[in-house]
């Protein structure tokens, strides 16, 4: 690793303090907060959601809102100090020596403009002297050197017609327009699957290496932490907690807090001893035969499901794209199954069929022995009460303008209970789950990450159903909170019965809550079996390179 002058940081934050100013008074959101980045350095700003990581890290952007006050500390950048009021100066820095890569890349693109034109027009933002026809080939150089193949041809490719990596590979690209010396990742790997996370991390580590650009990186992924950064910050309640070297720090935390968000991790089990034993090839899948022995609530066989084109596509003969072909699926009575596969396998498809929320173009569906039509529009009309969802993003699935308590009554009045046990029926779901009665007359805005998740578990709960479908419940929250929302799902697969299908990509969690697995992969069932062989067994290249994907510390 490059460092210029060890001694004299790039960048310095010193003793900051921020309030929140609201009509109610003034909460305050950063307490003097201090850290160091060196140059050529990836350091890691970790902490639970409401930790302040993001808000510190948009204080170094400048690009908190108005009613933010830094009310004491000092912010040091290449040895000048930035003047929270001085627009001038952060219109000077920011694009061009510090830049940003956000979580969500899909709300960083423009979808009506082409990729390569909008890494353009960054570059032509942020270097003034550079011609447009310039621009255009440091757009392509930028394109070549993020990992995007064919970056000629693609420069003219709109942002639906990436993938997810992908997309985050172009964000990363626009990110580098101006040569910083810094970017702030803010998350940029939680929506991506394990392979995809992998690719972008080491083309960070890259971007590192041979450029010797700094990067704080902001996540409550370990794995991640574990990966990629030199030195790690934990961060809670607006404070520094514990900071260090990441191998240390990992090995050896000295405060509490860090040592239970590391506990938190799921880890990966798969023994080496019994790896190199391994010698069974697989087994020749049978239709829904993952799980054998039980009597299935579920059996979803031959399903099919095509998607037209977008934009221009569509008016092409033959643009149809696959999303699911043949797929058979079976989850038995009082078990969880799981779903795992990458970015477009097909996994939440599936599960959106099974919901009723889709229709297939093909198949056999039986819930819970009732025979249905997948193919038809409202056939299954009644079927709600006996299945259920739970999406990925608790903000989005819950409507804004119902409180906590009306959306929950809601829920228990579609469950057919009497209207005069709405109340005492919402109260014990909620002791359940560990939310309080207070949060009934809240809306959705006024709750945090994992409260929501939890109310959306609740409303899928009381509306009474045989089976509930859990699509990535867990990968928009914090560790800790995703520990406290597994465990809540697995006491009440066991105390009410219920059947889960649980699609994720992460594989250590599926490995914790599932009895089997359906690995998928470009909208076929590639792999499945009971959870011990897919782990410790199964000599399926995908599956390995899935396994291999996971980060080596939380493996074992």
């Amino acid at each position: 690793m490059k460092h210029d002058s060890p001694n004299t940081p790039l960048l310095a934050v010193r003793n900051l303090t921020l309030m929140h100013r609201a009509t109610t008074g003034c909460t305050p959101i950063l307490r003097d907060v201090s850290l160091n980045l060196q140059r050529g350095e990836v350091l890691g700003l970790i902490g639970e959601s409401g930790a302040g990581k993001s808000t510190l890290g948009n204080a170094i952007l400048g690009l908190l809102a108005p009613d933010f006050e830094r009310t004491a500390g000092t912010i040091v950048f290449d040895g000048k100090p930035l003047d929270a009021s001085n627009t001038r100066q952060w219109d000077a820095i920011r694009g061009r020596r510090i830049s940003a890569i956000f979580q969500d890349h899909t709300a960083s693109l423009d979808p009506l403009m082409a990729i390569g034109p909008q890494i353009e027009e960054a570059i032509l933002a942020t270097n003034d002297s550079v011609s447009r026809q310039q621009a255009r080939d440091r757009t392509i150089q930028l394109l070549t050197r993020v990992g995007i193949s064919g970056a000629r041809e693609r420069y003219h490719s709109y942002p639906h017609q990436f993938s997810g990596g992908q997309r985050q590979r172009a964000v990363i690209a626009i990110a580098l327009a101006g040569t910083p010396d810094i970017i702030i990742a803010d998350e940029p790997t939680s929506a991506l699957d394990a392979t995809v996370q992998k690719q972008i991390l080491a083309l960070l580590r890259e971007l590192v290496d041979q450029t010797n650009v700094s990067i704080i990186l902001v996540t409550h992924d370990m794995g991640v932490v574990s990966e990629i950064t030199d030195r790690v910050v934990v961060m809670r309640h607006g404070e520094v907690v514990e900071q260090g070297d990441t191998s240390s720090l990992l090995d050896a935390p000295q405060r509490k807090y860090t040592r239970s968000l590391l506990a938190a991790v799921p880890r990966l089990r798969v023994s080496g001893a019994e790896q190199e034993k391994a010698s069974v090839e697989n087994p020749r899948l049978q239709p829904c035969s993952a799980e054998s022995g039980s009597w299935p609530i579920l059996v979803a066989q031959g399903i099919t499901k095509c998607f037209f084109g977008s934009g221009f596509a569509i008016l092409r003969k033959n643009s149809q794209t696959p999303a699911l072909q043949d797929v058979c699926v079976q989850l038995n009575r009082g078990t969880i199954t799981g779903i795992v596969g990458e970015s477009g396998s097909g996994k939440s498809t599936i599960g959106r069929i099974i919901a009723g929320l889709e229709t297939a173009g093909g198949g056999k569906l039986d819930i819970d022995g009732i025979c249905f039509d997948p193919t038809r529009s409202g056939a299954r009309s009644g079927l709600l009460g006996r299945v259920q969802m739970i999406f990925q993003d608790p903000a989005m699935s819950l409507n804004p303008r119902m409180s906590v308590g009306e959306t929950l009554r809601e829920s228990v009045r579609f469950g057919g209970a009497i209207k005069d046990d709405e109340l005492s029926v919402v109260a014990t779901m909620m002791d359940r789950l560990g939310l309080a009665q207070s949060l009934l007359p809240r809306y959705p805005h006024q709750l945090s990450g994992g409260q929501k998740q939890r109310i959306c578990i609740a409303r899928a709960l009381l509306a009474g159903p045989r089976i509930i479908v859990a699509d990535e419940p867990t990968s928009a929250l914090d560790v800790s909170v995703q520990a406290e929302i597994v465990q809540l799902l697995k006491e009440n697969v066991t105390e009410q019965g219920i059947s889960m299908l649980f699609i994720s990509h992460d594989l250590a969690l599926v490995q914790d809550l599932c009895s089997s697995i359906y690995i998928f992969k470009d909208g076929r069932v590639e792999d499945a079996g009971p959870s011990e062989f897919i782990f410790k067994q199964s000599q399926n290249p995908y599956t390995r390179s899935l396994i291999d994907a996971r980060p080596r510390r939380f493996t074992h």
